[in-house]
């Protein structure tokens, strides 16, 4: 939101400037101001939220899936843990779980769901376990050749 605000004022600043040189403002200036104008009226908006408490976690994605993952997630860590995140961890752990999922709201939820099912406090790649499974037969097949060749006495 700050980064936005900087960009926002900037802007604002280079717009100014034109105007001052050129005494007019066209219709591309004119879309330029209403844009930066927003974001300076939710950054406005964004402070108070935070001097007063009421600001709120932004999830990465707006789908009634995520958010039925996400709420299971800190009922889960409440109960398992008595941890309840603050809004600056909360939106950590968010964005943790973005970056580990490469953005992929379905590999996300699937994130969720393991670390749930395996009882930890946070988030880890996705453990492929096709593949597990397979190097485990794998090596059971490998071990039981040589055995057998090392009963038929073959090197």
């Amino acid at each position: 939101m700050i980064s936005q605000y900087v960009k926002a004022v900037g802007q604002l600043q280079e717009l100014f400037q034109e105007l001052a040189e050129e005494g007019k403002i066209t219709e591309g200036q004119a879309g330029r101001y209403n844009q930066s104008q927003k974001v300076l009226i939710n950054f406005h908006s964004w402070v108070h939220k935070q001097l007063d408490g009421n600001s709120e976690v932004e999830l990465p994605w707006k789908d009634q899936r995520f958010t039925e993952a996400w709420n299971l997630w800190t009922n889960f860590k409440k109960e398992q843990f008595q941890f309840a995140y603050k809004q600056i961890s909360e939106q950590g752990a968010l964005k943790d779980l973005v970056d580990l999922s490469g953005g992929d709201m379905g590999k996300a939820i699937e994130i969720i769901h393991q670390s749930i099912k395996k009882g930890w406090k946070g988030f880890f790649e996705l453990k492929d376990q096709k593949a597990i499974t397979k190097k485990l037969v794998d090596q059971r097949q490998t071990d039981y050749k040589q055995q057998l060749m090392n009963r038929l006495g073959v090197e």
